[in-house]
C-alpha cells in the first residue's frame, strides 16, 4: 500500500507537470467513461433491475391466441378469466385489470386520471403490500359495492399533499362518490402512470355465456413455487385444449386457438432488450477507442521520457517496478476521468430519457444508484490498466546506452512504432464498425419516416374527451352529447374539419372478427382474417385525408336511430369481398348477440398504417361513432391556427356542453407519428453520436501518430530534401503512412461489420444488414477524414527547412 501510494504522489507530480497531456487524456477518458455509465443506467433501470415486485420471476402475463386468423396476443374475456383461475393446475394466483380514465371533480377544474379498473386479487398477485390502509375485498367486485379507490403514491404527493388523513376521504370521480382506502408504497405504479386503482365489478351482460367473446381484459398470473414459465405453458395448453372440447363453436379448429404464457419481464422489456444490448456494446467501442488514443499518447509520452526511465533503471529501479509506476499513472488518469465521467452520466442520464420519451418502458426506475457508480469504478479501474498495460510494458524495457546516446531525440524505437500503428488500425477499425451501423439505423429509420401512413399527419391536433358511465350510461345520451360537442368544435373559427375516433392510428389496437351477410363458413375452409375495429363519426376521414376509393363516408345521418353503416379499409374490402365489389353488402360483428344489427358498407377508403410505420396496413372497418356509442373518443380537429389558441376554444366548448368534462392528452399527430417511431430514433441518434465521436477519436489518433512521427523523423526529412526530395515527396510519405493504416483498419472494420451484420438485421426497416451503399459510403467516408487527418501534419513535414534541420543536428 505504501508503495502504491508514493506512486501515486509521484504520478500527480508527473501530470501536473504536462498539464496538456493529462487534460487531453482526462477528457478523453471522461467522454468514454461517462458514456457507458450513462448508457448502462439505462440497461441496468430496464434491464437489470428487478421489477418492482414480490418474486418477479414467478409473474406471467396470459394471452389469447387465434393463430389461423392472425390475431396474437390478445385481451382476455370475463368468463375465460375465471376459467383460468379454477382449472389452472400450476398457478397461484389470477388477476385480472383493464386500464381507463376517470374524471375527478370538485375542485375547480375537472382532473382526468389514469385508473385501472382490477380484481381484488391484482396486488397480492404482485405482492404488493398497500402504505397505508387495506387492499379490495372480493365484495368489492360487485355492481354496487365497488365504490372504494386505492391512491398511488405520486398522486397521494402531488394531489393531495400526502396528508395522512386522506384515509376515510371521499373523492369524486366520474360524477360518484369513491371512498379511499389505501395508499400504495412509492415507486409501484402498474402499468406505469397509474394514478389509481377501483375494484373491477363486471356487469351482467359480461357475464352472459354469449360474452366469451368479449375480450378486454389483461391478466397477469403467479407461478406456484418451483414452477417454471415453460411448465405453466404446458398447462395452458391443455386448459386452452379443454376450451375447445366445451365450446367448440368458439374455439373451433381451424381458428388455430391457443393461450400464451409470457414472463411479466419479457412482456415488459423484450421489446427494446436488443436495441440496448445494441447501444451498449456501441459505446463500449467508444471507450475502447478513448484508451487506444491515451495508450498512443502515453507511448509518445513513454518515448520522451526514455532518458528519465533509463536513469531510473541505472538506480536500481526493476522493470516490476517501473511498470507499477507506469500503471499507476494510467490509474490515475483513470479514475480522473472516470470521476468527470459519472458527473457527464448524470447528465446524459437525463438526456437519454428526454430522448426517448414515453417510448421505453421502466423509464420512471433509470437513476443514478449504487450499481451504476460501482460499474463507473470498476470501469475506470479496468480501463486504467487496458490502455496502461502496453505503453508500461514497452516503456519499461529500458535500453541504457542507447537511451543515454538518443534522450536528446526521445526516440521510442520501431516496437513503440508498430505499437501506435496497430492501435490506430484498432481505431479506425472499430469506428467503421460503428459508422456502419449509425449509417444503417440512419436509413433504416429514413426509409421508415418515408412510408405512407395513408393520412396526413400535419394541421392536426388531436385530444381525448372521456364520458362517465354513471351520467352517460344511455347509449342515445353519449350519442346527443358527442355529436353535439364534434358540431361545436367545427364552429371553432380556423377549423377546417373534425372527427371522432374510438382509437388513433399507431396508438393500439382493437381486433374483431365478423359475419357476412348470406355466407355461411365452411368448418374446412380456413379463417377470414380478423379485421381493426374503429368507431368514427363523420368527418374523421376528412381531417385526417384518408382518401374515399368507391362509395360514401360516414356522415351525420348516419345517426342512432339509422340503418347501421360501415365503411372499410381496401385491405378489409379485399380479403372480405375478394373479386367482388364490397360496397352495398352487410355485415355483422361476432360476440353482439343475436340481436345484433347488420352494418352495411357504404364505401371503401385508402388503407392506413395501424399498428406501426413498420408494420403492413391492417384491414379496418370503419362503423359509425354514433351507432356505437363508445365511452370517450379521440377529437381529431384540421386547422389552420396554432394549436395552443385552438386548444382554449376547445376546452371552452367542452364546457358548454359539460362543465365536468376535461379535454385531456393533447397532442398534435404528428406528435403522435414521431411517438410511434421514438425507440428507433432513440436508437438512431444515438449510435450517430456514438459513431461521430469515434471518427473524431479516429482521426485524432492518425493525426497524432503522423505528427509524432514527423517530429521524431525531423532529421531524416531534412536530409531527403537536402539530398533533392521534393515537397511533394515528402508528402506522399507521410500520408502514404497515414492511409496504410486506414486502409488496413477499413478493411478489418469491414470484416466485423460483415459478421456483426446479422445482430442488426432485426432492428433494421427497408434496409438489408449488408447494404452495401451503407458500407461503401461509410468506407470512402472514414478515408477522406483520414485523408485530411493525415495530410495536415504531413504538410508541416513537408515545409521542412533541410539547412536549418542539419544545423540543429
Amino acid at each position: 500500500m505504501d508503495h502504491f501510494l508514493q506512486d501515486a504522489r509521484y504520478a500527480l507530480r508527473v501530470l501536473r507537470k504536462s498539464p496538456g497531456f493529462a487534460l487531453a487524456a482526462i477528457l478523453a477518458l471522461a467522454l468514454g467513461i461517462g458514456a457507458n455509465s450513462a448508457v448502462f443506467s439505462v440497461v441496468n433501470g430496464v434491464l437489470l433491475r428487478p421489477m418492482p415486485f414480490a418474486e418477479p420471476e414467478r409473474l406471467v402475463r396470459l394471452f389469447g391466441n387465434f393463430h389461423g386468423m392472425g390475431l396474437e396476443r390478445i385481451s382476455v374475456s370475463v368468463l375465460e378469466y375465471r376459467d383460468y383461475r379454477e382449472v389452472t393446475r400450476t398457478l397461484e394466483s389470477v388477476a385480472a385489470y383493464i386500464q381507463t380514465d376517470m374524471t375527478l371533480t370538485g375542485q375547480d377544474v375537472p382532473e382526468r386520471l389514469r385508473a385501472v379498473a382490477s380484481s381484488a386479487s391484482l396486488l397480492s398477485t404482485l405482492g404488493v403490500v398497500p402504505m397505508m390502509g387495506r387492499t379490495f375485498s372480493e365484495e368489492e367486485e360487485t355492481q354496487g359495492r365497488n365504490r372504494v379507490v386505492l391512491l398511488t403514491h405520486r398522486l397521494w404527493r402531488g394531489r393531495f399533499g400526502a396528508s395522512p388523513e386522506i384515509l376515510g376521504k371521499t373523492l369524486t370521480l366520474d360524477g360518484e362518490p369513491f371512498t379511499v382506502v389505501g395508499v400504495l408504497p412509492s415507486g409501484f405504479e402498474y402499468p406505469a402512470q397509474t394514478d389509481l386503482y377501483v375494484p373491477f365489478a363486471p356487469t351482467p351482460d359480461m357475464v352472459d355465456p354469449g360474452a366469451r367473446g368479449r375480450r378486454f381484459l389483461n391478466v397477469v398470473a403467479r407461478v406456484k413455487p418451483g414452477v417454471f414459465v415453460e411448465a405453466a405453458q404446458r398447462d395452458m395448453d391443455r386448459v386452452a385444449a379443454l376450451f375447445a372440447e366445451t365450446h367448440p363453436e368458439r374455439y373451433p379448429q381451424r381458428v388455430g386457438w391457443a393461450i400464451s404464457v409470457v414472463s411479466m419481464e419479457e412482456q415488459t422489456v423484450g421489446g427494446v432488450r436488443s436495441t440496448l444490448w445494441v447501444l451498449l456494446a456501441a459505446v463500449g467501442c467508444v471507450l475502447l477507442i478513448a484508451c487506444t488514443n491515451v495508450a498512443n499518447l502515453l507511448l509518445a509520452r513513454a518515448a520522451a521520457r526514455g532518458r528519465e526511465i533509463s536513469i531510473r533503471a541505472a538506480l536500481g529501479a526493476g522493470r516490476g517496478r517501473l511498470v507499477t509506476q507506469f500503471l499507476t499513472e494510467s490509474l490515475v488518469l483513470s479514475l480522473a476521468g472516470g470521476a468527470l465521467g459519472l458527473l457527464l452520466a448524470m447528465w446524459g442520464m437525463d438526456a437519454l430519457l428526454a430522448l426517448v420519451g414515453d417510448g421505453l418502458p421502466r423509464a420512471a426506475e433509470v437513476r443514478l444508484d449504487g450499481r451504476v457508480v460501482l460499474f463507473t469504478g470498476t470501469l475506470s479501474v479496468l480501463t486504467g490498466l487496458l490502455f496502461g498495460l502496453a505503453p508500461a510494458l514497452q516503456a519499461s524495457r529500458a535500453d541504457l546506452h542507447g537511451a543515454m546516446r538518443e534522450g536528446a531525440r526521445g526516440t521510442g524505437g520501431r516496437a513503440s512504432g508498430r505499437m501506435r500503428s496497430v492501435l490506430v488500425v484498432s481505431q479506425v477499425a472499430l469506428a467503421l464498425v460503428l459508422l456502419v451501423g449509425a449509417g444503417l439505423f440512419l436509413r433504416s429509420f429514413l426509409a421508415l419516416q418515408g412510408e405512407d401512413a395513408g393520412f396526413e399527419p400535419r394541421g392536426v391536433l388531436t385530444a381525448r374527451v372521456s364520458l362517465p358511465q354513471e351520467r352517460y350510461g344511455e347509449p342515445s345520451k353519449r350519442a346527443a352529447v358527442m355529436q353535439e360537442f364534434l358540431t361545436r368544435v367545427r364552429s371553432v373559427p380556423g377549423v377546417e374539419s373534425a372527427g371522432l375516433a374510438s382509437l388513433l392510428p399507431l396508438t393500439g389496437r382493437s381486433d374483431w372478427s365478423f359475419d357476412v351477410e348470406g355466407r355461411v363458413q365452411d368448418p374446412s375452409d380456413p379463417p377470414r382474417p380478423a379485421v381493426e375495429y374503429r368507431a368514427v363519426s363523420s368527418g374523421y376521414h376528412k381531417a385526417l385525408r384518408i382518401p374515399l376509393l368507391r362509395g360514401r363516408m360516414l356522415e351525420d345521418s348516419d345517426g342512432f336511430d339509422a340503418p347501421h353503416a360501415v365503411v372499410f379499409s381496401e385491405a378489409a374490402a379485399r380479403i372480405t369481398f375478394p373479386g367482388e365489389e364490397a360496397v352495398g353488402k352487410r355485415i355483422r360483428l361476432r360476440g353482439q348477440g343475436p340481436d345484433a344489427p347488420w352494418a352495411t358498407v357504404v364505401g371503401v377508403v385508402k388503407d392506413t398504417k395501424e399498428w406501426g410505420l413498420d408494420q403492413p396496413a391492417r384491414p379496418v372497418a370503419y362503423f359509425s361513432l354514433t351507432q356505437r356509442n363508445p365511452m370517450g373518443a379521440y377529437l381529431v380537429v384540421r386547422t389552420r391556427q396554432g394549436a395552443g389558441a385552438l386548444l382554449a376554444s376547445l376546452q371552452a366548448e367542452l364546457r358548454v356542453v359539460d362543465r365536468n368534462l376535461p379535454l385531456y392528452d393533447v397532442a398534435p399527430m404528428e406528435a403522435v407519428v414521431d411517438g410511434s417511431v421514438s425507440q428507433r430514433r432513440f436508437s438512431m441518434l444515438l449510435l450517430g453520436l456514438f459513431a461521430g465521436v469515434a471518427v473524431v477519436l479516429a482521426s485524432l489518433g492518425i493525426y497524432g501518430v503522423i505528427a509524432y512521427t514527423v517530429t521524431q523523423r525531423t532529421r531524416e526529412l531534412g536530409i531527403r530534401m537536402a539530398l533533392g526530395a521534393r515537397q511533394a515527396d515528402v508528402l506522399g510519405l507521410m500520408v502514404g503512412q497515414g492511409m496504410r493504416m486506414t486502409l488496413l483498419g477499413v478493411g478489418l472494420g469491414l470484416v466485423l461489420a460483415l459478421g456483426l451484420g446479422r445482430l442488426l438485421s432485426a432492428l433494421l426497416f427497408g434496409v438489408k444488414a449488408h447494404d452495401p451503399v451503407t458500407f461503401a459510403g461509410v468506407a470512402v467516408l472514414l478515408a477522406g477524414v483520414a485523408l485530411v487527418a493525415s495530410w495536415l501534419p504531413a504538410r508541416r513535414a513537408a515545409k521542412v527547412d533541410p539547412a536549418l534541420t542539419l544545423r540543429s543536428e
